[in-house]
């Protein structure tokens, strides 16, 4: 899979440094490995990740438990060997009476330093936990330490995303349901819990957990990582402290825990999916269209097997009239209309920036007309500076799927304006 090169730090639109595009965002390659047996990745191969700005996952199992680890190659600051070897196991009594909960779950971490990175860890577990989210613990010799609260994704099982800080201590996972107590006198609460940040004073010292530069945070804009080979829709990535810690200068930079930049004055937020509830009962409007025009000047660069698939006008679906629920984003109108109209799209989920990425449309991929193309999307004229599944959308909304050929300057994504 390939990704656009590092686009400008100052281009907003989607999310990494090695940039791809979620509007006028950018990302960069990525990498997907399974751990070797003894949990230890070469230092030769973060090296290569921070050269290239790529993106590298890599996948584990702990009995019937997977994870993957994510790292922003851009943000590596000194590339060295790690054992991200990581065993997940019921707490036991190691929680005692402080946290009572029907799941609870600790995970030990055979790296005691984690190179300074924007790091997530994803845990998904083989069963539904039947919650909505989970409390993050640290024990310490003195007390228990409630780091933060995070949701917990349901979908046919249950999966958690964990921003990571530096400090490798084992952690624990509880499931905030019916049977949870957790008692005051045994707990110390950090004291940015109540901001959703992870509390540790050492993660506070530390850098960003997940996020990645300006420019991959544009690409988060389109709403997918722009690692996959459809480029410039790109991930949203953002970010987030680390369960383990927070960040400061996460905070100091004014970023959401997705990386993302704060909106520009009167434009939209992100909304975050797993946040909002579908009403099918409420049902709007709104204006989707989808083009390739900017191909049409740059044929010669066009990847000589995707000729055939070239609309002779540059236009994949003309503007119409959509309907969409309350609740629903960009995403979700893109992949029912794609559907309808059988017009071919792929995409795939970024769970470090909280967005799908959008791969190709109609069989036009990131790359496929020279190293800066990629898909972007505008919503009312603006190229938003995260995802396309953190976009909720508003009745009489205008959006506008573009492949681009100049990462988004052919398309009118301009960078400055983008950041007023």
């Amino acid at each position: 899979m390939r990704t656009l090169k590092k686009m400008l730090e100052a281009f907003l639109a989607v999310s990494t440094a090695a940039v791809l595009f979620f509007g006028c965002s950018v990302s960069s390659v990525s990498n997907t490995s399974a751990l070797p047996g003894d949990g230890i990745i070469k230092e030769s191969v973060f090296e290569s990740a921070k050269k290239d700005a790529r993106i590298l996952t890599f996948q584990g199992k702990s009995g019937e438990i997977s994870y993957s680890w994510f790292f922003d190659g851009a943000s590596i600051s000194s590339p060295a060997a790690q054992n991200l070897k990581v065993d997940i196991s019921d707490a036991g009594s190691d929680l005692g009476s402080a946290v009572v909960s029907s799941n609870r779950v600790k995970l030990h971490f055979h790296e005691q330093n984690l190179i300074q990175a924007k790091t997530s860890l994803k845990i998904d577990f083989p069963t539904l936990w039947g919650v909505q989210k989970v409390r993050i613990y640290r024990k310490t010799a003195d007390a228990i330490q409630m780091l933060r609260e995070s949701p917990l994704n349901n979908d046919k099982t249950s999966s958690v995303l964990l921003p990571m800080d530096s400090t490798m201590d084992d952690l624990y996972l509880a499931a905030v349901d019916s049977s949870f107590h957790e008692d005051a006198a045994q707990v110390v609460s950090s004291p940015s819990d109540k901001t959703g940040d992870p509390a540790s004073a050492a993660a506070n010292q530390s850098p960003e957990g997940t996020g990645s530069s300006e420019a991959e945070q544009k690409a988060a804009v389109s709403g997918a990582p722009a690692q996959n080979k459809g480029g410039a829709s790109g991930k949203a990535k953002s970010k987030t402290g680390s369960p383990s810690g927070g960040n400061a200068s996460s905070k100091a930079s004014g970023k959401d825990r997705y990386l993302t930049d704060p909106t520009p004055p009167g434009k939209p937020k992100p909304v975050e999916p797993q946040d909002v509830k579908k009403n099918t009962k409420k049902a709007y409007y709104c204006t989707l269209s989808i083009d390739c025009k900017t191909i049409l000047n740059n044929m010669d660069r066009l990847n000589k097997e995707k000729q055939s698939v070239m609309p002779p006008d540059g236009i994949i679906m003309k503007p119409r009239r959509v309907l969409f629920y309350e609740g629903e984003s960009v995403f979700d109108i893109l992949l029912r209309e794609t559907k309808k109209e059988s017009i071919q799209m792929e995409y795939r989920a970024t769970p470090m920036y909280n967005s799908n990425y959008i791969e190709g449309i109609h069989n036009l991929y990131e790359f496929d007309c020279g190293e800066l193309s990629g898909w972007m999307y505008k919503v009312n004229g603006w190229y938003p500076n995260y995802g396309c599944s953190r976009y909720l959308l508003k009745d009489g909304d205008v959006v506008d799927w573009r492949f681009t050929c100049d990462l988004g300057r052919d398309v009118g994504c301009d960078w400055d304006v983008s950041k007023k």
